[in-house]
């Protein structure tokens, strides 16, 4: 039987709504704090709570389904599934689904000392198909002591550098593709500005990553039609997240890139996150925007931008719950 895994357990993907493909409402710690500041560190499940609740009851209004969060906060990056718990039982109906794999290398410390360096490809595999079949390690693989966690991972991120893929990335690339071909489980991707798309793709396909298990994200950042349509051609999907970034494009073009990438005949291959990953991107700390702007501002726009309600369901809905079924 076809199934999205939850962190409160496998349901039917139809059930799975309204999905936010990529999110953050928890993060406690890790290498991203230590790189972009504190504003990167969310930590109070109170606000979380708040954030999530807005989102369902946007879901609800905008398009009348129960919401989906991809929670994208990877191995030792401050993953917290207790807190991701808590969330999910103060917001009745809203599904949140658990992420496994890496961030780019960088993002660990010392990463020549840190263990994803010393343990072998199949070592850090057998470690991410445990989150996913097992249960999420409570303490977020910080070890030495692995807890195991009732809460299951539902997607494993996979990330690479700007215009560059380390030594490093590759080898947890191929340890994630490897979890990936084990389980079924989709892999939801890291672009730093878009660069090297299609490489990832490329490269997770050439040890058996089925394409239309791979969504590769932060692709507005380089806002080309050609290039990637090059992505979708192979059958991978493409996740567009981050909106009202200014700093680097306005909506503007994510609207037309949505556009671009449908009337070619891929509309069926993308998907929209919020990507509100900072409190300066969330409400409850003060922002302008928080984890329900897709739902109440980006997603009308879309409408009376004139695109259908079917192609907005579709990018929200229907797509998203063709790729977080996990592959027989």
């Amino acid at each position: 039987m076809a199934f999205a895994r939850t962190i409160d357990g496998d349901i039917d993907p139809a059930k799975l709504g309204a999905v936010d493909a990529h999110e953050h409402l928890i993060r406690t710690g890790g290498g991203e704090i230590l790189v972009d500041g504190e504003d990167m560190r969310l930590i109070d499940v109170d606000k979380a709570i708040t954030e999530a609740r807005s989102y369902q009851v946007s879901a609800r209004e905008f398009l009348d389904v129960d919401g989906t969060i991809v929670d994208m906060c990877p191995i030792d990056c401050g993953r917290d599934v207790e807190k991701l718990r808590a969330i999910s039982a103060a917001v009745p109906g809203l599904n949140i689904i658990v992420t496994t794999g890496f961030q780019k290398s960088h993002m660990y410390q010392e990463e020549s000392t840190h263990w994803i360096s010393r343990y072998s490809v199949d070592q850090i595999a057998e470690l991410v198909i445990a989150d996913i079949e097992v249960g999420v390690d409570v303490n977020d693989y910080s070890g030495p002591f692995v807890e195991r966690s009732a809460a299951k991972a539902g997607v494993i991120k996979i990330a690479t550098s700007y215009g560059v893929m380390t030594d490093l990335e590759r080898k947890l690339i191929e340890a994630c593709a490897a979890a990936s071909v084990e389980t079924g489980c989709p892999i939801n991707t890291h672009t730093q500005h878009g660069t090297l798309a299609l490489d990832q793709v490329k490269l997770l396909t050439s040890y058996g990553v089925k394409p239309e298990k791979i969504a590769v994200g932060h692709v507005q950042r380089n806002p080309d039609p050609y290039e990637l349509g090059k992505v979708t051609e192979t059958g991978a999907y493409l996740m567009l997240d981050g909106t009202y970034r200014l700093k680097y494009l306005p909506d503007s073009s994510r609207v037309q890139l949505l556009r671009s990438l449908t009337d070619a005949g891929y509309g069926s291959q993308l998907l929209l996150g919020t990507d509100s990953g900072k409190k300066s991107y969330q409400k409850v700390y003060g922002a302008a925007t928080g984890v329900d702007y897709d739902m109440t501002v980006f997603g009308p726009r879309l409408l009376h931008e004139g695109f259908s309600e079917t192609e907005v369901r579709g990018y929200y809905v229907d797509n998203a719950r063709e790729f977080f079924t996990f592959a027989a």
